[in-house]
């Protein structure tokens, strides 16, 4: 039984890979040829939630009808993986099936992806050396305009440069901000969420300080994605509750934009919003101006710190290269520089290495690591999966039980 694994973060598409697999006369994919794949992906899971949301379509949840939308990560891809594997698929394709899983979600899966290779073939798209699965034997490249198959041992010898540094000094704004700073940001006093009397969240305080560099762990279905909305103004279960965003009481008559002008955000699944012709220069003085895109003409001295920014990222030759054109790591650093440029007083990053290669998680944390070390601003990092070179000042870890989750008591190294 022969598996092949391809890095997705490489030209070309996902379809060109499969057809190239379905087609090729080479001996080691002989037991793809004229076959048809079944894909685990997130565009897959993507049209059944849109099915269920559009038709009142049940088909991965039909016993339970629950929504897809209220599953966590691993028990929506578990729904999928039992529906497609009914079907007996020829070759499976894996695109990136470990991205958004918890530890333990990952060994499961694993587990059973292991098992499911002794009778079928596997196509694995990665974008991580650490998440090939041990039964891959092989790699797809596709270099100089010709795809090549190498055994695995020799891909992962390779030669992989990842001497990437940040030399120059992080640019300061423009202004500071017309409030002054707070010490205290963020306040959280034995905070409560249920949703459907389904316990979320228990008795959760948590304090974040100006500077600070925290990250948010905990597995998947632990109530992560639920802190953040909360912390962003965009969850109504923060009304009546202690909770204070810069100064403000939760529900005291705020403006939810006088909480997110603090914050910069960043997540994977806001860049489908930045599709228009803009350019990477444009796209970083945008966060001046707070829109996406930009759609005033800039002064002299945006511009010229929009450059200071590119020049630190050393994309200084691309300013004027449509932003939709640059790579995956590229977007996402100019998207980083964009959040940082007024030096906010809280960055907030969720998932953000998910879908890059090692060599482009490594630059966007050090990156992280370099705007927590030299800004006052304060960092909160939510990830699944640990990152060698990230080194918070702070762990907040979250921990099931049956009442809702708690707080773990842990500490960084």
């Amino acid at each position: 039984m022969t598996h092949i694994a391809i890095n997705i973060t490489k030209a070309p598409t996902t379809k060109d890979y499969i057809n190239f697999i379905t087609t090729s006369d080479s001996s080691v994919l002989s037991g793809f040829k004229d076959k048809e794949g079944t894909f685990l992906s997130d565009d897959t899971l993507d049209t059944f939630i849109n099915d269920e949301l559009l038709h009142d379509d049940y088909t991965l949840t039909q016993h339970s009808k629950r929504k897809l939308l209220t599953l966590s990560s691993g028990e929506r891809k578990k729904a999928l993986f039992d529906h497609l594997l009914k079907g007996n698929p020829q070759f499976l394709v894996l695109v990136n099936p470990f991205d958004s899983l918890d530890v333990s979600n990952v060994s499961k899966l694993k587990e059973r992806i292991i098992s499911i290779s002794e009778d079928t073939p596997i196509v694995q798209f990665f974008s991580r050396k650490d998440e090939i699965l041990p039964c891959i034997q092989y790699i797809l490249e596709y270099k100089n305009n010709a795809f090549s198959i190498l055994q695995l041992s020799e891909y992962l010898n390779q030669d992989h440069d990842n001497d990437v540094e940040f030399k120059d000094p992080l640019p300061k704004p423009i202004s500071k901000q017309a409030k002054p700073a707070l010490e205290t940001l963020i306040e959280l006093k034995k905070v409560n969420v249920s949703y459907n009397d389904k316990p979320i969240l228990k008795d959760i305080s948590w304090t974040i300080n100006q500077g600070e560099f925290w990250e948010l762990k905990g597995a998947n279905g632990t109530g992560k994605s639920t802190l953040v909305t909360m912390m962003i103004g965009d969850n109504p279960k923060a009304y009546g509750q202690e909770v204070y965003l810069f100064g403000y009481k939760r529900g005291s008559g705020e403006a939810v934009w006088d909480i997110k002008r603090n914050i910069g955000y960043f997540t994977p699944s806001m860049m489908h919003l930045f599709k228009g012709q803009h350019t990477a220069l444009n796209m970083i003085i945008s966060g001046i101006k707070d829109s996406i895109g930009l759609y005033q003409v800039p002064t002299d001295l945006e511009v010229n710190l929009a450059k200071q920014w590119l020049q630190l990222i050393g994309l200084d030759t691309i300013k004027d290269i449509n932003y939709f054109y640059l790579s995956e790591t590229n977007k996402r650093l100019i998207l980083i520089c964009r959040a940082m440029i007024k030096h906010p007083p809280l960055i907030l990053l969720d998932e953000p290495t998910v879908g890059l290669d090692d060599k482009g998680a490594m630059v966007f944390i050090r990156l992280v690591q370099k705007i927590a070390k030299e800004s006052n601003t304060a960092v909160l990092y939510v990830s699944h999966k640990a990152e060698p070179e990230l080194k918070p000042t702070h762990i907040f870890e979250l921990e099931h039980t049956d009442q809702g989750s708690i707080r773990k008591t842990t500490s960084a190294n």
